[in-house]
């Protein structure tokens, strides 16, 4: 469902107040190259801190799935953030929503939130798209990413997004800013490790050596898709 503003590239923005930033991220793996990019510092267990373009930004590892975000983000004081985005990886369900593209979910968001994003993948030349990001809450084969792709209208498809809006429960601005991994054709394991430790890592390796290749590919293309969020969320936050 695109949702282009083609007249907000050249609207002057409003500059908006220099309140925090909430990201959120299920996994090391999505958390790590994020905290990196933007310059954050660890701040605990599964938080780090820093400024991005002089505006404080918080980064919250939640674990996988909507019970596991919920859980984290109750701890949390739910007042004085500017916008809560919730990063990561997503499955894509349309078949010209490609591997490391970036996806925005922006449903019910001011336009000084979507338009900058429009403008920073122009900037960036970064393949990208407006559109639903839908709840799942296991990994989809192929035929049903694209079934319940084409029935509910949706581009993509993650685990977090939908308990990170509940949270914010229409009092904080909340928007999906997601990079590809499978496209939505490809499948990949549903598999993944109890814990993020070396001992569960190797435990995991141990139980699957079968599919080691696949988890390894899997793996390599984990990277890259964040490698090209991770650069595109810092230079929408240096601009917000």
């Amino acid at each position: 469902m695109p949702i282009l503003m083609e007249e907000s590239t050249e609207t002057p923005r409003v500059k908006l107040p220099k309140t925090p930033i909430l990201i959120t991220a299920a996994t090391r793996w999505e958390a790590r190259p994020l905290a990196n990019a933007l310059g954050l510092e660890a701040a605990g267990e599964d938080r780090f801190e820093g400024v991005v373009g002089g505006r404080r930004v918080v980064l919250v590892k939640t674990g996988i799935g909507a019970k596991n975000t919920t859980d984290k983000l109750n701890g949390l004081d739910g007042n004085g953030w500017l916008l809560v985005i919730s990063a990561g990886l997503c499955g894509s369900m349309q078949k010209d929503v490609r591997h490391a593209d970036i996806v925005a979910d922006v449903r019910e968001v001011e336009l000084d939130f979507v338009g900058l994003l429009k403008e920073t993948a122009e900037r960036r030349s970064t393949p990208f798209h407006f559109g639903k990001i839908l709840h799942t809450n296991i990994v989809l084969k192929p035929d049903t990413k694209l079934a319940l792709g084409q029935e509910q209208r949706a581009i993509a498809c993650d685990m977090e997004t939908a308990a990170v809006r509940r949270w914010a429960d229409g009092k904080i601005p909340t928007i999906a800013v997601r990079a590809v991994l499978d496209d939505a054709d490809e499948e990949i394991t549903g598999e993944y490790p109890d814990g993020e430790d070396a001992l569960s890592l190797a435990r995991f390796a141990r139980d699957h050596a079968s599919s080691l290749p696949s988890l390894i590919r899997t793996g390599y293309r984990s990277a890259r898709a964040m490698k090209t969020l991770s650069r595109f969320l810092t230079a929408y936050l240096e601009n917000l």
